[in-house]
């Protein structure tokens, strides 16, 4: 099994970039989950943050520890807008694509109710709707992997 963070040096930008370029045209993003959260908790560039964000909605099969990291991006309030809809977008595919996972502790109503606690105080519109899409998407997963307890809707508009 491939080591799951392969990313060194995260100051080294160009290095992380085709390494993720490379990873992403071999069908492998799912295989780096680690690598890819701790890109997303380094924050030491908005560009390599962007990117990784952008791949995150090409994972087939998520980790917890992604959708956390996601989540971590999103609520971080001093972050340009831009990254932080993007996480919301990439939130939303995470869950969508979560498999179903026996004993896990990971809450996603927590994340769910998080995503909507920024929804709700959020001043921004790209934001608002980057959530509110996200949120719906997040909420398909119930039908397509059989859950039973729905996630919650949010009641605020645009």
């Amino acid at each position: 099994m491939a080591p799951q963070d392969i990313f060194g040096n995260l100051g080294d930008k160009d290095e992380v970039l085709a390494m993720l370029e490379e990873i992403a045209s071999q069908n492998r993003l799912d295989e780096y989950q680690i690598g890819l959260a701790r890109i997303l908790r380094s924050r030491q560039d908005p560009g390599l943050l962007h990117t990784t964000l952008e791949y995150a909605t090409k994972i087939e099969r998520s980790s917890d520890i992604l959708i956390a990291e996601a989540l971590n991006v999103l609520v971080t309030q001093n972050l340009p807008v831009s990254i932080r809809a993007l996480a919301a977008g990439a939130l939303g595919h995470l869950i969508y694509h979560r498999p179903p996972r026996a004993g896990s502790d990971f809450d996603l109503e927590i994340v769910m109710d998080s995503m909507i606690h920024v929804l709700h105080r959020s001043g921004s519109r790209a934001l608002k709707k980057a959530l509110f899409e996200a949120i719906g998407l997040a909420r398909n997963r119930k039908s397509r992997n059989g859950d039973r307890s729905p996630l919650p809707m949010p009641r605020a508009r645009l």
